[in-house]
């Protein structure tokens, strides 16, 4: 099982074929006044706080270590590590056995599955964990004073909730909704998203937006040459090389990810677009002010644009969307809809329409209202209480009228919530 599943993730995670010559590769450099700035030293009490907040799992990496056992390691060993941290920041170097990673999978869904629908987590090497700490608080200092993240990126940043963008992405609908316009709303989704980063695009793309050079070769050393080795059941694969994707497990990846796909809404005209990690909602209405067919047909022309745009920016990046899993829904004031709704196509792929979706745990209907969420959560707690119940009615009669009185409260509880 071990080896299907290296021979699987092998093939996905080979090098990407891209034409050259490529605007993120190959296009002339600019020239940042920040170019030449350095990554900060590392200092020995800095590396004591990241110890000391970091969690202390006992997952072990490739080499037998995890942060449970470096909290064991003698505090006046770090002192050597110092060295190392500032010689690889300065250099641009990493230890390859710091990049040599023992991976493990999770089911998406069943748990016995082939690996297509599995997600590999990766174990990185303990030490360089905590390298990747130190750099990816320097590396947001410079996304920070750059302004590179835009403000509809919600994802994996600080003081920028999950909430808020779902009540955001709400108001927007209701907004156009507001105008009298047949609003659509597409949600898009990414094919693999994180395991697909194109390394040499993305080191190229960092240059280009602002990243000064040491950092832009740390994270080169940092991508390159890594390699994995699967583990299921105890048992490991060979060893298989990795040339795209971020490894999921680390702090830096989402970081990393997000900052690579900084420029995408510049790519989708016509939309109102809603970040978060690598999901997408772009929100799309029709032209104020006219009759309500023209704004439908106006609105198709925008929708065929729109998604004509993202299959452009998808082949640039090098990031495939999953046609299976992107959706369309229509929302308007009137009382009836087109019918049929419009076929519109994304690559050779049909869109989907939907009356219903679950945005980011959410559950959005095309008139916005409360009745799909309140059906789904009665569901839930009707599915809830009869599993309680049933097992209050076996406690009562076996006579154990303690664990049915405790039953009785679990119930109580999950009502309560």
């Amino acid at each position: 099982m071990a080896d299907t599943a290296a021979d699987y993730y092998e093939k996905l995670l080979e090098a990407p074929i891209v034409i050259r010559p490529h605007p993120y590769v190959d296009a002339p450099f600019m020239q940042w006044e920040n170019e030449a700035e350095l990554i900060p030293t590392v200092t020995y009490p800095e590396i004591l706080n990241i110890l000391r907040s970091r969690k202390k799992k006992q997952s072990l990496d490739i080499h037998g270590l995890s942060p449970f056992i470096l909290d064991k390691i003698p505090k006046n060993y770090w002192h050597l590590l110092v060295q190392l941290y500032n010689y690889s920041f300065s250099e641009g170097y990493i230890l390859n056995k710091f990049k040599e990673v023992r991976m493990i999978l999770l089911a998406k869904k069943n748990a016995i599955c082939i690996p297509d629908q599995t997600r590999p987590i990766s174990l990185l090497d303990s030490f360089l964990k905590v390298q990747e700490k130190l750099f990816h608080c320097r590396f947001l200092k410079i996304l920070k004073d750059r302004g590179i993240l835009p403000d509809n990126q919600s994802g994996f940043r600080a003081g920028f909730r999950l909430q808020t963008r779902v009540l955001l992405l709400i108001d927007q609908i209701s907004s156009y909704m507001s105008n009298s316009s047949p609003t659509t709303t597409v949600f898009v989704d990414f094919k693999s998203a994180f395991d697909q980063l194109w390394f040499e695009g993305c080191l190229g793309k960092l240059a280009r937006i602002g990243i000064p050079t040491a950092y832009v070769n740390w994270i080169r050393a940092w991508l390159n040459d890594r390699k994995a080795v699967i583990e299921v059941k105890g048992k490991r694969s060979r060893w298989i090389k990795i040339h795209r994707g971020c490894p999921q497990g680390s702090s830096f990846s989402p970081t990393l990810f997000i900052t690579y796909h900084s420029d995408m809404a510049d790519y989708l005209p016509g939309a109102m677009s809603f970040f978060f990690a690598d999901d997408l909602a772009a929100v799309l209405a029709g032209q104020i002010g006219i009759r309500f067919t023209n704004q439908c047909i106006d609105l198709e022309y925008r929708l065929q644009n729109f998604l004509d745009q993202l299959e452009l920016y998808s082949i640039l990046s090098v990031q495939p969307v999953n046609y299976s899993k992107t959706q369309a829904m229509f929302s308007a004031r009137a009382v009836s809809y087109p019918n049929p709704l419009p076929q519109v196509h994304c690559g050779d792929h049909s869109l989907e329409w939907i009356t219903a979706f679950k945005y980011l745990g959410y559950w959005l209907s095309t008139k916005l209202g409360w009745g799909s969420i309140i059906r789904k959560t009665t569901l839930i707690v009707h599915i809830i209480c009869d599993y309680y119940m049933e097992q209050l009615l076996k406690s009562c009669y076996c006579g154990t009228y303690e664990l049915a009185y405790t039953g009785f409260l679990i119930i109580c509880e999950q009502l309560w919530r």
